[in-house]
């Protein structure tokens, strides 16, 4: 019962640390603010503009950068803008976001060079690719690793990958 009012608090914590620095701007006031408030939660939080790296014992929240642990030996990601990424312990799942190209850039495209670049690392397909017009999903399995790979291009040409053990 603890752990699942714990996880409640951080639920509204976090979200509520990104909130308080996106208002008052890339501020050192908003940044230190929703550091401390985030410490007062036991999470440790490096707040700098929008570049942003909160750990709890449960969890790992970036941006700019691949999670914690992130397993790139076995899932690489293809190159591009690493706009965030998460980790949750509890599950052992991370979840990366990259951008690769601009709105309206071709999907297919980015879909096959993401594809390529993990069935290159000895990555299998699971599940073929398919296209329900606003993103193209395909599942595939490493060693240890099942990689949920989705390609969208609403805003722009984002590869999403969720990864999570066998």
């Amino acid at each position: 019962m603890h752990q699942l009012r714990r996880t409640r608090r951080l639920l509204v914590a976090v979200p509520t640390a990104l909130l308080a620095v996106s208002l008052v701007g890339c501020s050192n006031i908003g940044e230190d603010a929703a550091e401390k408030a985030l410490e007062e939660e036991g999470i440790d939080a490096d707040i700098d503009g929008s570049d942003i790296n909160i750990e709890g014992t449960d969890f790992n929240v970036t941006t700019g950068e691949l999670p914690k642990d992130f397993p790139v030996d076995e899932v690489p990601v293809v190159d591009g803008e690493i706009i965030e990424g998460t980790y949750a312990k509890n599950s052992k799942t991370w979840t990366t976001t990259v951008e690769v190209g601009p709105a309206g850039g071709d999907k297919q495209a980015a879909y096959d060079d993401a594809e390529a670049t993990l069935t290159g690392a000895g990555a299998t397909v699971v599940q073929e690719p398919v296209d329900n017009g606003s993103a193209i999903s395909g599942v595939y399995a490493t060693a240890s690793h099942t990689v949920t790979l989705s390609v969208t291009d609403s805003n722009r040409v984002i590869v999403n990958y969720l990864v999570a053990p066998k």
